[in-house]
Parts: structure tokens; sequence; C-alpha cells
């Protein structure tokens, strides 16, 4: 209760101080955030009355110095060409940066901001043309809630092109929302860089939400949590597509794939429906998450576990149970299977175990462990820009 009154008592300090900072009525609008030319940002917030203030998000948290104008300020050393969240911490409450009209959500809340560091970079937008994004939601009879999907058309999308465009679904991961990979995942720009340098085909992409319980992250780790998912996305978002796209109908011309949670669901429907498939990537896959062949123990007390985190094993009857019906017959099937992982993950030890195991299987696939990485939006970005190129 403490806290949320605190919050309340700081959100409306910081309107308040918006308010008199409007013309003729007090100090100018603050500028945050502000990227120089060597790749710094400096970051800046109005709250005379703080005691102490932060930026958070950006790996070791960074002190703000107030000046006698009551402005907050702290600038990074020089970042990388790349998307970066952030948080404001102030008197211990944090929230996202009022003068950033830029943002990152996550299911259920604000989420972070976002600032963009320009660069020669795929994340980074080009010279165009641009494809269109389209926002659509629609009731889930098997889930049993309001839902939503974002559609990506590619530059110069025809619906009366003789030929149908390919479609990749790709999937956020736990905590996340549909429009995760449309934010910080900068999946459009990509897209529409990989297309107009001709280095990938023009396709739809879909991005929907993730979890296949009406709770969302809550009941992620329950066991009917993918295989619900799965039924959802295959019989009520592709054939919505497929009415309302110019979208191809057949695996051939179909392709899945996700990071972490997105992973672990990219598999699960990729390689039970290779007859609907032919392309599954997974980026730090969260194959954790798969229904088990006898319930995970619980971590021992104080064991950071999900998102990469802690010690994630599972047996080989775990993955039997997941693929039943897996057989090496798949590869004759199967254009591309690409499982990518961070060297740094806490997730490498079951990605690792899950490709030996397929190699008992004799089923064919492409593995990257990528050094210097754990489980970070910065990886997932390349790792589109890496698997665009070889769909279709």
């Amino acid at each position: 209760m403490m806290t949320m009154i605190r919050s309340t008592i700081l959100s409306l300090t910081l309107v308040a101080a918006t308010l008199w900072a409007q013309p003729g009525r007090g100090p100018a609008p603050v500028r945050s955030p502000e990227v120089s030319a060597e790749g710094k940002v400096t970051f800046r917030l109005r709250a005379p009355n703080a005691k102490e203030a932060a930026v958070t998000g950006l790996g070791d948290r960074l002190a703000m110095i107030k000046d006698d104008q009551g402005v907050w300020s702290a600038t990074t050393a020089p970042l990388q060409p790349d998307l970066y969240t952030y948080s404001f911490s102030v008197d211990g409450v944090t929230f996202n940066d009022s003068a950033n009209p830029l943002s990152k959500t996550s299911y259920g809340s604000a989420g972070q901001s976002m600032v963009r560091v320009p660069g020669a970079a795929p994340w980074n937008p080009g010279a165009g043309p641009f494809g269109a994004v389209t926002h659509h939601t629609y009731h889930s009879a098997l889930i049993g809630d309001d839902r939503d999907y974002y559609v990506y058309t590619p530059p110069n999308y025809d619906r009366q092109r003789k030929e149908a465009y390919p479609v990749l679904f790709l999937l956020h991961g736990l905590g996340d929302d549909a429009s995760g990979w449309e934010t910080v995942g900068a999946a459009n720009v990509i897209l529409d860089n990989l297309i107009n340098q001709g280095k990938a085909k023009p396709m739809i992409m879909v991005n929907t939400l993730g979890y296949g319980t009406a709770d969302g992250p809550r009941g992620a780790m329950g066991p009917d949590m993918i295989p619900t998912f799965a039924k959802a996305l295959l019989e009520e978002v592709l054939p919505q597509v497929e009415k309302n796209y110019h979208a191809a109908k057949d695996r051939e011309h179909r392709a899945i794939a996700g990071l972490s949670m997105g992973g672990a669901e990219s598999l699960y429907i990729g390689l039970n429906n290779s007859d609907r498939f032919a392309y599954v990537g997974s980026f730090s896959g969260a194959f954790v998450m798969w229904p088990r062949a006898n319930p995970a123990p619980p971590p021992p007390a104080g064991t950071a576990t999900g998102r990469g985190r802690g010690p994630q094993t599972m047996e080989d009857a775990d993955f039997a149970k997941a693929f039943p019906n897996l057989t090496a017959k798949a590869n004759s099937q199967l254009r591309l299977v690409w499982i990518a992982c961070g060297a740094d993950d806490g997730l490498m030890g079951v990605n690792r175990q899950f490709r030996t195991w397929l190699k008992s299987k004799d089923i064919k696939f492409t593995e990257l462990e990528i050094p210097g990485f754990a489980h970070v939006w910065p990886l997932w970005r390349r790792n589109l820009a890496e698997l665009a190129p070889l769909l279709f």
C-alpha cells in the first residue's frame, strides 16, 4: 500500500512539473533522451524535490545528478548502434521517461522506455519504401479471452499479385505481449531493410499473443499452455490471416520462429506440424516450458528460473512426450530447422540437450551458439536478421 501511495504522489508531482513547464508557465520541458553523434545518450528528468534518481535497465545503475533548476541528468558512455530499454528510479519508485514517446510494453504493464542509437544496423530504419503493420483483435473461443495479433505486410504489398506472399509467424517471449517484436524487436524495420536490399523475400509476418491461457504469464508454466496456444494459432489466427491477406496457404511458404517462450512454441508447433510449416526457428528457446513426462521438481530456494536464468534441464522422455511422432521422415518436409542460443544463456544447457536428442532421431538442423550474449533482445534482433534471408 505504501509503495502505491508513494508511486501516486510521485506521478502527481511529475504531472504538475510538466504542466508548469508549458510555455509561459515556467521552465521549458526537458529533452530526454538525447543521443550524441558519438552514441552517448543523455537522460533528463525534472524532479526538484527528489532526493535520489538513477537510470536503470542499461546494465549498471546509472546515477543522475541534479542541477540548480531541479533537473536530474546522466550521460552514458558511447553505445553501439542498437535499441536500448530503460526506466527512471526516483526515491525508490520506478517509472518510464514521460518526455520520451518510444516505449516497449509488457503484458499488463507499461514496460520500459526505449531509445535508438542510430548507425549501420538492420534494425535502424533505412530509406524506404516501408511496409505496414496492422493491429487485429479477436475473441478466442479456445482460450476464452479477447486477444490480439499484428500483421506486417512488406513494402509495395500487392493484394492482386499473382504469387501469394509467404508467411512468417514470429512469437514473443514470456512476460511480453503481441507488440514486442514490433517495438523493441524492430522486426518490421529489419524485414523492410532486408527486403529492400534484396536479401530476403517479401513476406507477411504475424506476431500474435503467445499465451495459451487467459491469464497471460501467470499460467504460462502449466502443462496445457503451449498445446492450447498451438491449437489457437492453427485454428484461429492462421485462418484469419489467410482470409484477410494475400497469404500463401502451402507449407513450403510458411515459417514459424520465436524467442524464449516463443522459441519453445515455434519448435513445438513446427516440428509437430511439418505438413503445415517447412521452416522452423528458435532463438534462446525456453524448452523447459514444454509438457513433461514427469512433473518438474521445484527449484531450490533462492534459485532464479524462467527467462534464461538458473539451472535448466530436461530428460529425453520429456522431449519424446513433446514430439511423439517426430522421426527422420520429417527431413523430407522440413526445409530448415534453425536453433540459436547465446553462449552465456542459462538455457544453453537445455538447448544442447534437445539438440543431442534431435541428433539421436536423425533430424537435420542448423545450430548456433553465439558467444558474448545471454538472454537479451540485442541477440534476438540479430537472430531474426540472420534467419529471414534463409526463408522461402
